[in-house]
C-alpha cells in the first residue's frame, strides 16, 4: 500500500490515524507501516527535522527512546536507584558529579554536554 502525502492537512490527517492505529488496532501492521513511511516522506521532503533536546532531560529521554529503555532499565544500566532518576527525570533532583561521570561513561553522551545541561 503505497501512499504519498501532498499537503500539511493531509499530514496531519495521517498522524492522528496513525496515532490511533498504534494506541488501538496495532494489529494493523501494514496500515501503520504505510502511514509511518508516508509521514516520513513528507517530514524529510518538507523539511522537518527533529528539535535537539535542550535540557539533560530531554537529552536522557531521547537516549530512552533511541535505546528503547524504560526507566527502569536505564537506572540499572546507569548503576543508581530507580528513585534517583525519576528524581533527576522529573526535576526534583540535580545531577551529581557521580551521575555525570556514569552519564558519560554508560551513554557516550559527552562531558562538555552534561555539563552544559547540568
Amino acid at each position: 500500500m503505497t501512499r504519498t502525502l501532498h499537503t500539511e492537512k493531509e499530514y496531519q490527517a495521517a498522524m492522528t490515524r496513525l496515532e490511533y492505529l498504534i494506541d488501538h488496532e496495532p494489529g494493523s501492521l501494514d496500515e501503520i507501516k504505510a502511514l509511518g513511511h508516508a509521514a516520513n516522506e513528507y517530514e524529510n521532503s518538507h523539511g522537518h527535522r527533529p528539535v535537539a533536546p535542550t535540557s539533560l532531560v530531554g537529552i536522557l529521554e531521547r537516549e530512552m527512546v533511541a535505546r528503547h529503555l524504560k526507566k527502569q532499565e536505564l537506572a540499572a544500566l546507569l548503576g543508581v536507584a530507580n528513585s534517583r532518576l525519576s528524581e533527576v527525570l522529573n526535576g526534583k533532583r540535580a545531577i551529581n558529579l557521580d551521575l555525570a561521570k556514569r552519564l558519560h561513561q554508560k551513554l557516550g553522551i559527552s562531558a562538555e554536554l552534561i555539563l552544559e545541561h547540568a
